[in-house]
């Protein structure tokens, strides 16, 4: 059967501009970037509101990150879409104690004779913090090397499909969890103080942003701090639930 690319469903421009809005991420956008974004979206069919493209941005001026992510969920759900998606199975080797932690995924498409084999080597896809340590989600090794051997085999075995589509974090570069920092740094903060979160006392609260959650779940900050800096909505509180769940599994 010829390989076709899937059909996606179309996501209007309207339902994008409103994640952005509601997000607090309008703002911080240039005209570009939000075309840039808005581009990939549509052209891609990703829906924001179902959590398959997230837009983050970090820092400001020279120091300033837009990134454009989505998760490595969305690349299975397409591949079963394309219907030559004929199973698939990853499992880790090794370990981190003795450097030879890597992730094997097999997928097996219905249109080929022989199962496409791709493997990740841990120490080539590590996050670190400024220390060199993992951060907070890669201390479950084997969990996040296995995600992306995952999401960089399915891009290549259904290179139809899903080439051209945004990388998951997992794969993004560890710089963008340094400009988290960027402003501590720029204020002469000590090292030391750095990764301190002290709640600041105000009549009214700023509304909490993703990175925000982000930033205090990478600290071990509990939900019950963040509210005493900011108003946390119902979709960010669910959001810092569900990682802090997974993070402590």
């Amino acid at each position: 059967m010829k390989n076709e690319i899937t059909t996606t469903n179309e996501v209007s421009e309207k339902v994008l501009i409103e994640y952005l809005d509601v997000m607090g991420i309008s703002s911080k956008l240039e005209e570009k970037e939000k075309h840039q974004f808005l581009s990939i979206a549509k052209t891609f069919g990703l829906n924001p509101f179902k959590r398959e493209i997230f837009c983050t941005v970090y820092g400001e001026g020279q120091y300033k990150q837009l990134s454009i992510i989505t998760g490595y969920e969305v690349y299975i759900k397409r591949a079963e879409r394309s219907g030559q998606l004929n199973g698939w199975n990853a499992i880790t080797t090794g370990s981190v104690s003795t450097n030879d932690l890597k992730a094997i995924v097999t997928i097996y498409r219905k249109d080929r004779e022989h199962p496409f084999v791709w493997e990740v080597f841990y120490d080539e896809c590590v996050q670190t913090k400024r220390d060199g340590t993992p951060t907070a989600f890669w201390k479950k090794a084997n969990f996040m090397t296995k995600k992306v051997a995952i999401s960089q085999g399915f891009r290549l075995c259904f290179s139809d499909e899903l080439g051209g589509m945004p990388y998951t974090k997992d794969e993004m570069p560890d710089n963008e969890v340094l400009d988290i920092e960027h402003e501590e740094v720029k204020q002469e903060i000590q090292p030391t103080k750095q990764k301190e979160f002290n709640p600041v006392k105000q009549k009214t609260l700023p509304i909490a942003q993703k990175e925000n959650i982000d930033k205090a779940l990478n600290l071990k900050v509990s939900l019950d701090e963040i509210k005493k800096r900011y108003e946390v909505s119902d979709d960010l509180e669910i959001y810092y639930n569900n990682v802090n769940n997974e993070l402590n599994k």
